[in-house]
């Protein structure tokens, strides 16, 4: 049986006041971000949309995808989106991430179910508009060291790929030495097997999709990978304009000196092009070098440049700084539902999009999950406590625990007032004495220290006693925050498919979501009354 508790953000210590500004306060960060999230807003970001997608870039990216999915089985929920994407009352809600391995952590299916979920919604409220999910794959990605590894039952698996380049691009070959891994673990399991087998195609890339569209496609979820000429066509003018003036990266140096005006650190390091050439299995940064450009091994003159923009523009590869912008060009998007290092780094973009000529969209913090499973959810209710005190310290627990436990506890508040009630008697006795006044003060605050020492050895002396349930909590937090970080942050799906198959915990999740709230959800596997 699954259970959820809903909390606010806001009663946590897990994110800054610089971070809840962002989820709570958007409507003062204008000046650093478009119009703020929320859906009353969806209507204005329509309108202002409308004005810059026309039907020819709709037909674009429709002929584009349906080519893409030509190959694929089970798809009539995903063409249906795709037929809808050429109606100008049809716009997207975007997430992405890089192509981690099996999916990495599990925030990388909450994004994607968050982002699904919240087009459900907002069809609801806007019955005349179609809301279209996609996810964007960061194949052109060569940070391999990001995708080729995930964590299963506190075991690292690793894809020893040896390739270098864009990670769409690599070979499948030897992958299938982690799916057998994997296999191992949960002892050759039919619905395990049919799942890392749906990672199939001829490069990662489109391995990629297959396995998403395995897991998604039903939910009518559009896998784009945008490293394709057609589609790096329309940023011909903007590739153009970043050769030539290196215009994002003054957009963005402007930019952060407002962020640190309003003691905001900037999340991405903009560099004086941010772009890449991409050939050959390679990509490599664009360098200006005086009249000279530098791609690799490759130098080029600005009008030979140019020439390559203009006759081959998928040999170019937007950066982090650029990427959102190229997004936004191909796609009739709304919002960008992203992680809080992702909402930080668009802050910085604004000024790109404005002298693009671009309209900047809405963000949206993902959700955010802490599964307790069912072994977890036993251990947390025999020693007394609640799934949601699990947000607190290990040693805030474990004195939780302690004081439920012990029948004569300490307690600090009456000790307090016990010791504020002798200062106050010694002082009263003295009042015509004032030569015994700091004589008396110094003594009592030996008494004070001592008393305060005699705290910490009881307290310690009586953590000692209740061993075994200090234990489970120390056992308890690792298990749920791994490294004292969030679980989402670094266990697969996986991680939690020992009682039940991936497809059913991707239900759970997303029975559990609520994209438009701003709370922090908890889920309980709880025993089956």
């Amino acid at each position: 049986m699954i259970e959820t508790i809903a909390l606010s953000r806001k009663n946590l210590n897990l994110f800054s006041n610089e971070e809840l500004d962002l989820i709570y306060n958007q409507s003062e960060l204008q000046d650093l971000i478009g119009l703020p999230f929320s859906s009353a807003n969806i209507k204005n970001q329509i309108d202002l949309k409308k004005e810059s997608f026309d039907q020819t870039k709709r037909a674009l990216i429709s002929k584009t995808l349906e080519e893409n999915y030509r190959e694929i089985d089970n798809k009539e929920a995903v063409i249906k989106n795709i037929n809808l994407l050429k109606e100008n009352s049809t716009f997207t809600i975007t997430t992405g991430h890089q192509i981690c391995l099996y999916g990495g952590p599990l925030y990388f299916f909450i994004k994607i179910l968050h982002v699904i979920k919240l087009c459900e919604d907002l069809k609801k409220q806007y019955p005349s508009n179609h809301f279209v999910p996609v996810f964007w794959m960061a194949s052109e990605d060569h940070d391999s060291l990001e995708i080729e590894s995930l964590s299963v039952f506190n075991k690292t698996l690793t894809w020893d790929h040896k390739q270098e380049g864009a990670v769409g691009e690599y070979s499948t070959q030897n992958i299938s030495t982690v799916q057998n891994e994997l296999l191992e673990l949960f002892r050759g399991e039919k619905e395990i097997e049919c799942y890392l087998k749906a990672m199939k195609g001829d490069n990662y890339g489109n391995a990629f999709r297959s396995w998403l569209h395995y897991l998604f496609g039903d939910r009518g979820l559009v896998v784009l990978d945008a490293n394709q000429k057609e589609l790096k066509s329309t940023m011909k003018p903007h590739f153009t304009k970043e050769l030539v003036e290196q215009f994002s990266n003054q957009c963005i140096e402007n930019t952060n000196t407002l962020l640190k005006s309003k003691n905001r650190k900037p999340q991405i390091h903009s560099r004086e092009i941010n772009l890449f050439y991409m050939h050959g299995g390679e990509r490599k940064r664009i360098v200006k070098e005086k009249d000279t450009y530098l791609l690799g091994n490759l130098k080029l003159r600005e009008k030979e440049l140019l020439e390559l923009v203009d006759n081959a523009p998928e040999r170019f590869s937007p950066n982090v700084a650029l990427r959102p912008l190229y997004q936004e060009v191909i796609l009739p998007n709304l919002c960008y539902v992203g992680g809080m290092a992702e909402l930080k780094y668009w802050t910085q973009l604004k000024n790109i999009f404005k002298r693009s000529s671009i309209p900047y969209p809405m963000l949206q913090m993902r959700s955010n999950i802490l599964w307790i499973d069912k072994a977890s959810a036993k251990t947390i209710y025999q020693v007394g406590l609640r799934p949601d005190d699990l947000l607190q310290s290990t040693t805030a627990l474990e004195k939780q625990v302690i004081n439920k436990a012990d029948p004569n506890p300490i307690d600090k508040i009456t000790i307090e007032k016990h010791q504020a009630s002798i200062r106050e008697l010694y002082h009263n006795a003295i009042q015509q004495d004032n030569g015994m006044k700091s004589w008396i003060g110094a003594e009592l605050n030996k008494l004070d220290k001592l008393n305060n020492t005699l705290q910490v050895k009881i307290e310690k002396a009586k953590k000692n006693s209740f061993e075994s349930q200090v234990k489970k909590i120390s056992k308890l937090k690792e298990r749920l925050f791994p490294k004292q970080k969030l679980q989402e942050r670094s266990v697969n799906l996986l991680h939690f498919c020992n009682q039940a198959g991936p497809k059913q915990r991707i239900a759970d999740l997303y029975n559990a979501l609520n994209p438009l709230s701003t709370d922090f959800t908890i889920i309980i596997e709880n025993e089956t009354k």
